[in-house]
């Protein structure tokens, strides 16, 4: 509550305090008195006997005078306060006023006694006897029959309950319905209880409503200890195995006696007020009570806290390594989780100070909304572990495989709107309204869209963790990209793809937020179809170059790694962009080539490639012993592991190519796989062959030139001189250097 809330509601007190003493002046006027326009004294001392009488003998114009001249005497001192003080005096005024207060509790303690006199009597009306006994009894009697009642209901369900137990669960559906099952027949024992119990106290009925009251507020107090009793055994069980919650078993027993003992205190609270308030206890008396119940709770909450802090803290750490936040809200959620009840505890003090009477509930509800939170956030992160597991049903390899590949991202959309939710959950609980604040703050379009937005905002990071998770995660499975080796299409289509959907994403999450915001988006699309219009016509080229790649990626032309011919340009593809590739020779020189100019390609490393091999050979040479000789090689090459797993089809002989002056060219050819290592199949074959060929005797045809001289012509000389210019004409040039 704000300073000047409180600053109003002591004014009002004071208005009223001023009108009962304004009806106590009249009880010191003459019975006699005549009656006049004069304003009535107020007597003095002011008391509630003194008001009554004062305003029974005063007439209807003199109580409205008296009214009217009190409310001019509070407004000129409110106003004079509010001028002079300002902020200092509503302080004061406060001040003032819980000192007050802390008079009216101190005085109400003192009373205590009397005030437990008086509920005695109430409890002993109408007769005066002792009633105590009697009401013990029937109470006694009602519970004993509620528990008898529920006895005769468990004792029916004994064997199933065996059976279900015995029953061995396969999957966490199963074992989840076991548990649930059992939650809900041990539920019906207690309405079986309750109906048994609350039969009997109607059966059974009393007249007196202060008696017949407490005896019904007892049994609601019973049933709810044993509710939330029931509520722990069910997240907390005795047995491990049966434990929802990962705690081991001291932890879970503390936090079980905590949650009963917290709902005794509840249920005291529950009996205890209507009996004080039957009594006609003061407000002061009931706010007595109310301080030593909050008290005695946040005492046994602090002393949870402390008894359980290492287990909740490695929970908050978890299993895996964690970050540096993580780490310190684990040491220090007890430090956190202490200001926090403290704080509760002496806020709702200080309103009692401040003249707030009753019970409000905020502490308590965020107290219990804290708990729930991270109940709810593990049980929904573990449904989704057991279904990455395949815990979830007993087939279901889809869902399995779907959850394992998604797991990080549902765990963190569960984290995310379990943090909203209980972030709304506590604004509503503590009156804060954020929509309020929001239009103050932000915009009354943004306060009315915000969750509009929200919900866009959360659907497209779910939609690109999703989209991203499932592409990262084949191109883990493709393996690392290396451009020594050509890779997939997916791994070369994948990293664009993703691209364009993060661009997609981004801008239809924009135009949902702008039309979550109210705004009209049509000429927005409108005049982006106009820009893009004016862009194709402008950039012909750039438009080209976008269609043709698209066309290329679609027809599976060329992928990472391979390598292609373009024209004059050739070398490895070791980039794909949007409009161009990049080819690196293998001088190491890059080109970069638009899609829009390639006309012609080459691909030399898809599929399969064949080597071929030729050999000059002389005359003489037995075609039948260089067959038998390559297949012997084709043998050995096949069967070398190293070499093999690229080989797809075995060195052969093609025959003979060609005939020259002076050799037979045979040719020799093998298939394999272009994206292996074609070449140092074919260094293998050619160094088995030449070993080969020179074991057999087989000899490489020579270049030489045959001079034929008819007999009868020149001497000797002559001959040898026109030999020896024609095998110099033979020779090659010598290159130049």
């Amino acid at each position: 509550m704000s300073l000047a809330e409180r600053v109003r509601r002591v004014s009002v007190a004071g208005l009223v305090a001023l009108v009962v003493t304004a009806g106590t002046a009249f009880a010191a006027t003459p019975k006699h008195a005549p009656a006049n326009d004069a304003v009535p004294a107020l007597p003095e001392p002011l008391s509630k006997e003194a008001v009554r009488e004062l305003v029974a003998r005063l007439s209807d114009e003199q109580v409205r005078k008296l009214l009217l001249d009190q409310l001019d005497r509070a407004a000129a001192a409110s106003a004079k306060v509010a001028g002079a003080g300002g902020v200092s005096g509503m302080v004061r005024g406060s001040a003032e006023m819980m000192h007050v207060r802390f008079d009216e509790l101190g005085a109400a303690l003192v009373a205590l006694p009397a005030t437990l006199g008086a509920v005695g009597a109430k409890l002993a009306e109408p007769d005066g006897a002792s009633r105590l006994p009697l009401i013990a009894g029937l109470l006694v009697a009602a519970l004993a029959l509620g528990w008898g009642a529920e006895r005769l209901y468990d004792a029916g369900l004994r064997d199933y309950r065996r059976r279900m137990q015995q029953a061995h669960a396969t999957t966490y559906a199963a074992n989840a319905f076991r548990i649930a099952a059992g939650l809900a027949l041990d539920a019906a024992g207690l309405v079986v209880f309750a109906l048994a119990s609350f039969g009997l106290l109607l059966a059974l009925w009393h007249d007196h409503d202060v008696q017949r009251r407490a005896m019904f507020d007892v049994v609601v107090a019973v049933i709810m200890v044993r509710v939330v009793a029931l509520l722990a055994r069910f997240l907390l069980a005795p047995a491990e195995s049966a434990r929802l919650l990962p705690f081991a078993d001291t932890p879970a027993a503390a936090l079980r006696r905590f949650a009963v003992a917290l709902a005794a205190i509840l249920g005291a609270a529950v009996v205890v007020n209507p009996l004080l308030r039957g009594a006609g206890a003061s407000a002061a008396t009931m706010d007595l009570v109310l301080i030593a119940a909050l008290t005695s709770g946040v005492a046994l909450a602090l002393w949870t806290v402390w008894r359980v802090r290492a287990p909740i803290a490695e929970l908050i750490r978890g299993k895996g390594g964690h970050g540096a936040i993580a780490g310190w809200l684990a040491d220090l959620w007890p430090v956190l989780a202490t200001a926090y009840l403290l704080g509760i505890l002496v806020a709702r003090v200080f309103d009692v100070l401040g003249g707030e009477s009753g019970f409000t509930g905020e502490g308590l509800f965020s107290l219990l909304l804290l708990i729930a939170l991270p109940i709810a956030d593990m049980a929904l992160c573990r449904v989704v572990a057991a279904a990455a597991a395949g815990e979830l049903t007993s087939g279901g390899e889809r869902v399995r495989g779907f959850a394992a590949d998604y797991e990080s991202v549902f765990l963190r959309a569960i984290h995310i709107v379990v943090i909203v939710l209980g972030l709304m959950l506590f604004a509503h609980i503590w009156s804060i309204d954020v929509f309020e604040i929001a239009q103050r703050s932000m915009g009354g379009k943004i306060a009315s869209s915000l969750v509009g937005i929200c919900i866009v905002l959360l659907l497209a990071y779910m939609g690109w963790e999703i989209a991203r998770t499932a592409i990262d995660r084949r191109l883990a499975a493709e393996g690392e990209l290396d451009l020594e080796h050509p890779v997939s299409r997916l791994r070369t289509v994948l990293p664009i793809l993703r691209a364009l959907i993060l661009v997609t994403i981004v801008v239809m999450a924009t135009m949902s937020l702008l039309a979550a915001l109210g705004v009209d988006i049509l000429p927005l699309l409108a005049g982006a179809s106009v820009v893009g219009v004016a862009i194709g016509f402008g950039s012909q080229t750039l438009v080209r170059d976008v269609v043709s790649g698209a066309f290329f990626l679609m027809d599976d032309a060329f992928r990472l790694g391979e390598y292609i011919e373009v024209g004059d340009a050739k070398g490895t593809v070791e980039k794909i962009n949007i409009r161009s590739l990049s080819l690196r020779h293998h001088r190491g020189a890059l080109n970069i080539l638009p899609y829009g100019e390639i006309k012609r390609l080459r691909n030399t490393s898809r599929d399969w490639v064949v080597m071929v091999l030729d050999f000059r050979l002389t005359y003489d040479t037995s075609l039948l012993a260089v067959k038998k000789i390559l297949k012997e090689v084709g043998d050995e090459i096949a069967a070398d592991p190293e070499l093999a797993p690229d080989l797809l089809q075995p060195l052969k002989l093609a025959g003979v190519m060609s005939t020259e002056d002076s050799a037979v060219v045979v040719r020799a050819k093998f298939m394999a796989r272009p994206e292996g290592e074609p070449y140092m199949i074919r260094k293998a074959a050619y160094t088995m062959i030449l070993k080969a060929f020179r074991e057999a005797g087989i000899k490489f045809a020579h270049r030489q030139v045959t001079v034929y001289v008819p007999p009868g012509t020149a001497g000797s000389d002559a001959v040898n001189a026109t030999a020896g210019a024609a095998a110099l004409a033979a020779q090659p040039a010598e290159p130049p250097r």
